[in-house]
């Protein structure tokens, strides 16, 4: 008994404090888990992994209200909503499929209806023709009826050419904010964006720790090491990655200030460098005195690990000795990514697809930690490499979406606003409004497949001319909206 009181001592913290928006992830090839009862139930209905059959699904992103009801969800190239549909305008985002950390979800400080997605390309892109680095794009949760959808002019918005599969976010230190941290391939340089209630900062640059890319036994450049996690301990104080394909297996421990964004104070720590090991996932403890690392491949099995933090009063070379072996196995399958739940548990894919291992108690020591490798069984499905990105310590701002309704205007009842005609069309074509249509604030907006708006105006009459000779042939979309609302959307083909 005495044993159960002090656990509950150690996990209450964490468990007061999060909060239900990580409730539900969905992950994998349409792997779901649901932890509103405290327990990962498995749940079926995600759709991450099917947008392309070239790719295994890695890192995803997901987020719910602050009641635990899902709001909507990505892989890096698609964003399907409440219903498990895409987006009307979800789709060819820039995040790669096979990136550790595609995507990651932000609700925009201030506001309950927008969110930030920000996605990171993968490394096979490298060996492509087009690397698509770091973007973000902004989904407006009215649109579309309240199912919401990608706001058409803030859509894979660059932030750097270069990107490594790692992203992480903490909330900043006034509790106003985030800081969305990324690495540069090729690079020892940390991007680091504060995201407030005025959008987007231009990045806080440090260049410190490994060079992502270059490997040191081979003196080769590596595209394939941008893969493995990047994580924020709960605080935002503490950042660790892993660099994965690598030799030697690379963790990088740094400390974070979350007033300026800068990283500083690395502790390089190598591991199994004699086994050829590879490295994938890096997790803290919810206490943050304790940093997991998960191996596999070479010779002596997958291994998990455990280090203390607060070895020798956080020297690194005390950190590094602290190593403890919490699971080892001569079984030699996946040992990928971890997430800390919002129960106060590690969660890991650590067996063949169907499985996923947990860490029982991640702030005791050893293996008081319970580890069970076959804790949660997702039969039928897969897990892959990793679970969805997640916001440090579950400090999520948002609450429930509040969008207005519009006056004068039904969007319900499939009423036909407008009419675009001739379509197809060569140069000229005329929009024509339903007359019980109130045109105040109406617009226009044409773009294509890609989301780049092509055409914008205010509409002010009942019956306009819409001049698209400067498109090239090509099928084309429209939105009209009222200025809070999608009223009517539809295809346009330009001959």
């Amino acid at each position: 008994m005495k044993k159960w009181f002090y656990l509950l001592f150690v996990l209450t913290p964490f468990i007061c404090s999060a909060q239900k928006q990580g409730n539900i992830w969905y992950f994998g090839e349409e792997s779901g888990l649901d932890f509103s009862s405290g327990l990962p139930v498995p749940i079926d209905g995600g759709q991450t992994g099917t947008d392309t059959i070239t790719a295994s699904q890695e890192g995803t992103a997901v987020i719910s209200d602050s009641t635990g009801n899902i709001l909507f969800y990505s892989g890096g190239q698609t964003v399907w909503n409440q219903d498990h549909e895409r987006m009307p305008n979800g789709s060819v985002l820039y995040g790669g499929q096979s990136s550790t950390h595609s995507s990651i979800i932000i609700p925009k400080p201030g506001d309950e209806n927008l969110f930030y997605l920000f996605t990171s390309d993968d490394f096979i892109s490298y060996f492509e023709e087009i690397h698509y680095g770091y973007n973000y794009s902004v989904i407006d949760m009215c649109l579309d009826d309240g199912n919401g959808d990608v706001i058409a002019d803030q859509k894979n918005v660059r932030l750097a050419d270069s990107c490594t599969e790692k992203l992480s976010v903490c909330i900043d230190n006034e509790g106003t904010g985030y800081w969305i941290v990324g690495h540069k391939m090729f690079s020892d340089q940390f991007l680091a964006w504060h995201l407030t209630e005025e959008g987007v900062s231009e990045p806080i640059i440090s260049s410190i720790g490994t060079t992502h890319g270059w490997n040191t036994t081979t003196l080769t450049w590596n595209p394939a090491a941008a893969l493995g996690q990047m994580k924020f301990n709960s605080t935002g104080t503490k950042l660790a990655l892993a660099i994965g394909n690598n030799q030697p297996a690379i963790v990088d421990l740094f400390v974070f200030d979350s007033s300026t964004g800068i990283v500083s104070n690395n502790c390089y720590i190598a591991i199994d460098s004699a086994l050829n090991k590879r490295i994938y996932g890096v997790e803290f403890s919810p206490d943050d005195t304790k940093l997991y690392a998960s191996v596999s491949g070479g010779s002596g099995g997958k291994r998990l690990y455990q280090y203390d933090l607060t070895a020798g009063g956080g020297d690194c070379s005390a950190i590094i000795d602290s190593r403890l072996t919490i699971f080892q196995s001569d079984y030699n399958s996946v040992m990928n990514g971890m997430q800390l739940a919002p129960n106060g548990k590690i969660y890991i894919v650590c067996n063949a697809y169907e499985n996923i291992g947990c860490i029982n108690y991640p702030n005791l020591t050893g293996d008081a930690v319970e580890f069970d490798s076959l804790a949660v069984e997702i039969s039928g499905v897969k897990n892959n490499y990793t679970f969805p990105s997640l916001i440090a310590g579950y400090q999520y701002m948002n609450t429930m979406p509040d969008c207005p309704q519009t006056t004068g205007i039904d969007t319900y009842d499939n009423v036909v606003f407008a009419e675009f005609y001739p379509n197809p069309i060569s140069t000229i074509g005329t929009l024509k409004i339903n007359a019980d249509l109130n045109l105040q604030n109406v617009e226009i907006h044409i773009y294509d497949a890609l989301g780049r708006v092509h055409y914008a105006a205010g509409i002010n009459d009942y019956e306009t001319n819409i001049n698209l000779e400067s498109l090239v042939g090509g099928v084309y979309f429209y939105r009209l909206t009222d200025g809070l609302e999608t009223i009517q959307e539809g295809k346009v083909i330009v001959e």
